[in-house]
């Protein structure tokens, strides 16, 4: 499946029971002229996994697809088994304990299972009913036998799609709608410290130097960010945030997506991904909010950032390998733009013989942009409302 910003086709709306075969749909026979379609399904059979969006929003999709109410009801008599792993090396994407506990209080009728690692996770696999978090694999995916229903916290289900799980019937939703806020908020963080260079005030005041003529001379100058242009290559929720932000401090907002709209709003102008180029040569901050996918792998390569003003700044949120790093580095080297903020890096974490880390005119930070103060609260509420909605026959939200 082509996909830029994640827009897929809707789902069918049959009747069908669940153990109809994709061939019997009648409706998906009459979409394609008596064929049955190879990857499609009816609202009973599952749909198969496909590329999100990168870029998570303040509000969860409603493109939702109902799982059978036979099934779901039949699980629930079953007494569901949800095994619960939101683990992850660095602590701060961990899930807390205490909200764990109230997902138990909250749904007395489930069997909650928290594996305390990866070999004890493998172990419970054959048990769950349904998945919070990043337990499942393409090595252990077999031993989930009884799995209809995977939920993860983060948008992007990249690791997810292994052949295997895209042709079950196991149901993926994501984490649309956790990040958005924190990110468009870090955002527009870090495009203020370069229009004020707080990154180089800092700098001078670890060395104890007083440099109001040296900021006030080294081009780029102080700069008004009203008036200047804010380039945004995806346009979901993340993208949706910044450009609320970004015109409410008086920016132009143009934002390139798969599928522009004719109501451009929140930004003042949407454009298709063949303007890219103009796009980089247009804008005085170029923010990536993109999925990572086929089409985006790769997407700011050198041709791209040729394009940019030297006065320009990339920030890149969405993922590392939307960016050709090397190009990237030697245009910061040879100061052709005039500054970069990553969040993300094509090696994480970036190894301590990148050039990035001695470079004056880069703010790094390590993957956190997505991170607030109320994000793993915000996760158990949208797997708690899936969960009900699971065990009583209902749409799941954020279906992938």
């Amino acid at each position: 499946m082509r996909t830029f910003m994640g827009e897929s086709d809707p789902p069918c709306r049959c009747r069908a029971t669940s153990r109809v075969r994709l061939s019997g749909c009648r409706n998906l026979r009459k979409r394609n002229h008596g064929r049955a379609p190879k990857r499609w399904r009816c609202a009973t059979d599952v749909p198969p996994s496909r590329l999100p969006r990168r870029d998570s929003g303040a509000r969860p999709s409603r493109r939702v697809v109902a799982p059978a109410p036979a099934v779901a009801t039949s699980v629930a008599m079953a007494r569901a088994c949800v095994l619960e792993f939101v683990r992850h090396g660095e602590a701060v994407w961990n899930l807390p304990r205490h909200l764990v506990d109230e997902l138990r209080a909250t749904f007395p009728e489930v069997s909650f299972v928290s594996p305390a690692d990866e070999g004890e996770a493998d172990a419970r696999l054959p048990e769950a009913d349904v998945v919070f978090g990043w337990a499942v694999k393409p090595r252990n995916f077999h031993l989930a036998t009884r799995l209809r229903w995977i939920q993860v916290s983060a948008a992007s289900v990249s690791a997810l799609l292994f052949p295997a799980l895209i042709e079950s019937p196991v149901l993926v939703t994501n984490g649309r709608g956790l990040h958005a806020v924190s990110m468009a908020e870090h955002a527009l963080g870090v495009i203020l410290a370069f229009a004020r260079k707080l990154h180089l005030a800092r700098d001078a005041q670890r060395e104890r130097r007083w440099t109001s003529r040296e900021l006030w001379a080294e081009a780029p100058s102080f700069r008004d960010l009203a008036g200047s242009t804010l380039g945004l290559v995806g346009f979901g929720a993340i993208g949706h945030e910044i450009a609320v932000r970004a015109r409410a401090l008086g920016l132009e907002v143009v934002a390139v997506r798969r599928h522009p709209t004719a109501d451009p709003a929140p930004a003042h102008a949407q454009w298709g991904p063949e303007r890219l180029g103009e796009l980089a040569a247009r804008a005085d901050w170029l923010v990536l909010a993109a999925p990572l996918t086929a089409e985006t792998n790769g997407l700011i390569g050198a041709d791209v950032i040729a394009r940019m003003k030297s006065s320009a700044v990339l920030i890149n949120l969405g993922r590392g390998a939307l960016v050709d790093e090397g190009a990237l580095v030697r245009a910061l080297e040879q100061g052709r733009i005039a500054g970069a903020a990553l969040d993300v890096f094509e090696r994480e974490p970036l190894p301590p013989e990148s050039a990035l880390w001695g470079m004056p005119h880069v703010i790094l930070t390590p993957h956190v942009s997505g991170l607030g103060p109320r994000l793993w609260e915000r996760a158990t509420d949208l797997f708690a409302r899936n969960l009900r909605a699971f065990l009583e026959g209902r749409p799941l939200v954020n279906l992938v």
